[in-house]
């Protein structure tokens, strides 16, 4: 069975996650895109990876909005 801690961070990580997807959707309406604008958006892409026998690529972004924050506070919230 896990440990208590190990369980409140995976709901802090599960919330950060589904709160950032549900801020990715709001930013495509009219209405609420002012509010979900990106915080922070980084990242890198490796569009062209060639090893021999497969080729591949990598994209990696970290973007936060207003639906990170929320999903954050309400992940503390419910692993308290």
């Amino acid at each position: 069975m896990a440990s208590g801690s190990s369980v409140k961070w995976w709901i802090i990580v599960a919330s950060l996650i589904i709160g950032t997807l549900s801020g990715l959707y709001l930013q495509r309406f009219a209405l609420t895109e002012p509010f979900f604008k990106d915080i922070l958006s980084t990242g890198f892409s490796l569009t062209d990876v060639h090893l021999g026998f497969v080729d591949f690529g990598l994209k990696v972004w970290l973007r936060w909005n207003l639906g990170t924050i929320i999903g954050g506070v309400v992940g503390i919230w419910v692993a308290r």
